[in-house]
């Protein structure tokens, strides 16, 4: 044995001079570990499962769902340019509306005034956020915060894009012009236009549920309505005034609409083309104010520049650029006012979100939906109040948009909404199932940030 001990041991590749019986000793047990090894099977991990698929991960504690804020900068011609920066500012609704992140936009020198965003659409099948200037159109993929495309069409573009059902289309305005275009959803290439003669200095736009129909709203006193797919005009509906403002009901047979000079809103009915009511605001006494010379300055040069319709459509909620209010009125054959919310940064746009507990005005204010009461407000990563026309709601399963609010704060919602009601068509959101919660700031607990 000692002799056998006393020649050199070899493992593998390795020669090692023994010379103490403990060494010899140590080398014998390591090779016989060695060769165990040699012979023992593989990690359990690495063996195939019943199916001869590799196990699954478990990812349970993976944050997958998201409820977010965009909020597009800078969103209002009543504010300075710079006020809040440029881009879209993200907040955490689920977490008290906490600033996340800022995603660029366009790059502007700061001898530069930044284009004004004129409205902003998004996809859950093309999981694009849509963005519009007054100049130019651009697409952000929401999974990367990347723009992934820009265009200028044919330079007088864009105002208050809106993005089809199928993800196809966006339809946006011309700036002022008297035709809308319809944007390939993916590219941005220019597929056609909407003529609409009648219509001149082309502004808001909203569509059906259904994605089939165009409303389209010039600063004017015709409201245009066109088939999108063939481009041809269905009808025009004259209005005394300028149309400003406007939504639709569930099934987009009525439109809700401002009018200049007056402080209330218009009703059409959309079969016959004609203004079936008009509901004045006599809760203040604002033709004292505004019917006098010279006239006094008012934001977008109208009384109300501002009107929504509830998710449930019991009430219809106005914006008041003269006393900074919002009235809120019964929808009901015979409208009354019921409530007023007072909004001292002054609302000339008001947004409500996908589940229809709170509403965001573009004072920067969060509001109670059943209690109309002010309960936060949107800032940014500052802390400065944001004050935009132009933001969406949205949630997200692993990166992917699952539902996404629309601009306007139509009876119909958004598209799941919509297809839920009967009048809109299946939207299939891009790939995800985690569950998503649609909570909000609680107003029972949330510090009222207007005092």
């Amino acid at each position: 044995m000692d002799k056998i001990l006393r020649k050199t041991f070899s493992l593998g590749k390795m020669e090692i001079k023994l010379k103490s019986t403990s060494q010899r000793l140590a080398a014998l047990f390591l090779g016989g570990v060695i060769a165990a090894m040699g012979q023992a099977p593989g990690p359990a991990a690495a063996a195939p499962g019943a199916s001869g698929q590799p196990a699954k991960v478990n990812d349970t504690f993976r944050p997958r769902g998201r409820h977010l804020i965009y909020v597009a900068l800078p969103g209002s011609l009543e504010q300075p340019g710079w006020l809040n920066g440029v881009g879209l500012v993200v907040l955490d609704a689920n977490d008290d509306y906490r600033f996340v992140k800022r995603i660029p936009t366009w790059e502007y020198a700061g001898s530069m005034s930044p284009e004004q965003v004129s409205g902003v659409a998004a996809s859950p099948v093309t999981n694009l956020i849509y963005v519009a200037a007054r100049g130019r159109l651009g697409a952000i993929d929401m999974g990367t915060d990347k723009m992934v495309w820009s265009v200028t069409l044919d330079g007088k573009c864009c105002e208050r894009p809106q993005v089809t059902p199928d993800g196809k289309i966006v339809v946006v305005g011309g700036d002022l012009q008297d035709y809308w275009y319809e944007v390939d959803a993916r590219t941005g290439k220019l597929i056609g236009k909407l003529e609409a003669p009648e219509s001149p200095n082309s502004h808001n736009l909203n569509l059906s549920a259904d994605g089939k129909t165009a409303f389209m709203s010039p600063n004017n006193k015709v409201m245009t309505i066109s088939d999108i797919n063939s481009r041809k005009v269905i009808k025009t509906i004259p209005f005394p005034d300028n149309v400003r403002v406007f939504v639709l009901n569930k099934d987009s047979t009525r439109i809700y609409a401002n009018n200049n000079n007056f402080l209330g809103f218009l009703i059409a009915d959309v079969a016959t083309g004609q203004v079936i009511k008009s509901v004045e605001v006599t809760s203040v006494d604002w033709k004292s104010k505004w019917n006098v010379t010279p006239r006094p300055r008012v934001p977008h040069g109208c009384p109300s520049h501002g009107i929504a319709l509830t998710p449930d459509e019991k009430e219809i909620w106005l914006a008041d650029g003269i006393f900074k209010k919002i009235h809120i009125f019964s929808n009901t054959e015979d409208p009354k006012e019921i409530d007023t919310i007072d909004t001292p940064a002054g609302t000339y746009w008001i947004t409500f979100g996908l589940d229809g507990k709170y509403a965001y005005a573009s004072s920067g204010d969060i509001i109670e939906v059943n209690t109309h009461k002010v309960v936060a407000q949107m800032k940014d990563e500052y802390g400065h109040t944001m004050y935009s026309e132009k933001l969406l709601d949205i949630t997200f399963d692993n990166g992917h948009a699952q539902r996404v609010s629309n601009q306007f704060a139509n009876g119909f919602g958004d598209y799941q909404t919509a297809e839920e009601l009967g009048v809109g068509p299946h939207v299939t959101a891009m790939p995800g199932s985690a569950p998503i919660t649609l909570t909000g700031v609680n107003a029972s607990q949330a510090k009222a940030t207007n005092q």
